[in-house]
Formats: structure tokens, C-alpha cells, sequence
């Protein structure tokens, strides 16, 4: 489809437990000029998390009726949960003139791909520093047992593979450095839009002169 939007789309995405949503979270603090698109979803809720805040919490037959009315540019199924991103966070941001973050795996990244234009596209893939590591971490959120935990590493690793459709492509090492990282490169991004701009506006300038 193609549509052009005035702002950017900051896409975010890695595999489970290599700090995505903790990066996110950040770079929402760091940037007045961003905003997160809240995702919908059939899972739970957990302990901290807030519905409106976290995620829009609904039923499974509540989501299949939001998805027959096309009311997602992406959905995915992880862990038999279903998430979705609802076309109005982009309409939202891009009518308040900011920039928006999805927090989303690669299957979703590639949909948003579909419908918008690249150049409006800042995407990045977050790595782990090694196997191990993301191991222990995915132990250290003491989510999920031992059997759930070989299951999200075995993805995990199948999920990296994908790191080749990303722009950016990040190993977070540690978050305020690959945070500061990401939100870098997105003001570069910034920086060089605006130059091309008034560059393109002194053109017309001279062109039209007699």
C-alpha cells in the first residue's frame, strides 16, 4: 500500500528477553517526540501492568471480532496469545506530529512494512551478547519454568535470524548505552530530514526565480 505519514515509525524488535520493552520504556523517557503504540492482547494481565498503559487487555473473542474489522495493521500469535497493533496509534501520533515506537516481533514489522513507506521507517533488531547471557536472563524475569524457558530460547534463536530485514541492528550489551544508541540514530534521522527539506525548499527558491 504504500501510505506516506509526515512522522516517523520507530520499529523495535528482538527476541524474548533480550530488553525490547525495557528499551522502549526508556526511550519513551528520554524522547518528548515519541510515543508508544499500545498493543492489544488476549493474555492476562500480570501483576504490575496496566490496562491502557501496558496493553489493551480484552477477550480472544473480542480480538477475532477487532481483526475481522480490520481494525490492526498487525497481529501475531506468541505462546497462544494474540497481539495486535491498532491502525489508530499511527493516526493518533501522526495527527499530534510525533514520532511512533512499536514494541513488535519481526512478523509484524514486516506487516507495517507492507502498508507504510519505507523512508517513514526507522527499524531496529536487538541482540542479545550471546546465547548464555539471554538465557540467564530469560531466568532472572522468573516468568515462566524451566520447560517455558528452553521453549522461548529455542524461538529465540529462531527469531534471530531475521536480523538481516532491519536497518539498525543493535547488540544491547547494556540498556542506557543502546538506548542512548537508538535514540541517536533516530535524531540523526531527524537531523538529516531537515536539511534535506530546507535544501529542497532553496531549490525551489532558485528555480523559480526570474
Amino acid at each position: 500500500m504504500n501510505i506516506e505519514i509526515a512522522n516517523k515509525i520507530v520499529i523495535i524488535s528482538s527476541p524474548s528477553g533480550a530488553g525490547k520493552t525495557t528499551l522502549c520504556k526508556l526511550l519513551i523517557k528520554k524522547m518528548k517526540n515519541i510515543s508508544l503504540s499500545i498493543s492489544y492482547t488476549s493474555r492476562n494481565k500480570r501483576l504490575n501492568e496496566i490496562d491502557g498503559k501496558d496493553y489493551y487487555f480484552v477477550s480472544k473473542k473480542k480480538f477475532q471480532h477487532l481483526k475481522n474489522n480490520n481494525y490492526f495493521i498487525e497481529t501475531a500469535k506468541n505462546f497462544n496469545n494474540l497481539y495486535g497493533s491498532p491502525f489508530k496509534n499511527i493516526n493518533k501520533s501522526n495527527k499530534n506530529k510525533q514520532h511512533i515506537l512499536f514494541d513488535i516481533d519481526w512478523k509484524g514489522a514486516r506487516k507495517i512494512r507492507r502498508f507504510y513507506n519505507n523512508k517513514n521507517i526507522i527499524d531496529f533488531f536487538i541482540l542479545p551478547p550471546s546465547k548464555t547471557e539471554l538465557k540467564r536472563r530469560l531466568v532472572k524475569r522468573g516468568r515462566d519454568n524451566k520447560k517455558e524457558i528452553n521453549l522461548r530460547l529455542s524461538y529465540a534463536i529462531d527469531e534471530m535470524k531475521h536480523y538481516r530485514e532491519y536497518k539498525y541492528v543493535l547488540i544491547n550489551e547494556n540498556v542506557i548505552k543502546t538506548v542512548n544508541h537508538i535514540k541517536k540514530i533516530i535524531e540523526y534521522n531527524e537531523l538529516v530530514e531537515n536539511q534535506n527539506s530546507i535544501l529542497k525548499s532553496k531549490l525551489k527558491q532558485i528555480i523559480n526565480m526570474k
